[in-house]
């Protein structure tokens, strides 16, 4: 066997070593979202659902009540628009199945801007100093 072939078969070893099973990569995501396993789970509440009509009418406000908060979000052309209640400071994130799509901070008032509107399922993560909330998957 040449010196390049010994290389060659070298680099073929270390290339098939590299590669992570489907499973695995399976297993590493679960394992990853068990990171924010003490949040605390928001509730969409079904009266923030606007057009319960017979015909299908698009959903254009949605609350999130957790224990100590709700997230508030009117659905715009272009964004999303929310408020904290109580108000409070801090961080909030859209995420899709993907991870986070758009992030902004939440200000004195409560008040935050996300966009654009996402496309398909997606949650909320607020981050207000101690406290941590998720909200549930939604669609829109």
């Amino acid at each position: 066997m040449t010196d390049e072939e010994i290389i060659t078969a070298l680099a073929e070893a270390r290339r098939e070593a590299a590669e992570v099973p489907d499973r695995i990569r399976e297993i590493g995501r679960s394992a990853f979202a068990w990171r924010t396993v003490d949040a605390e789970l928001a509730a969409l509440s079904t009266e923030s659902l606007t057009g319960a009509r017979a015909e299908q009418a698009p959903v254009r406000a949605l609350t999130f009540a957790a224990r100590d908060l709700t997230i508030e979000v009117e659905v715009t052309d272009d964004a999303l628009h929310g408020q904290v209640v109580p108000p409070r400071t801090g961080e909030i994130e859209l995420r899709d199945r993907t991870g986070v799509v758009a992030a902004a901070q939440v200000d004195e008032v409560g008040w935050f801007v996300l966009g654009p509107v996402p496309r398909g399922m997606f949650r909320l993560h607020l981050r207000a100093g101690d406290t941590v909330v998720v909200t549930e998957w939604v669609t829109i």
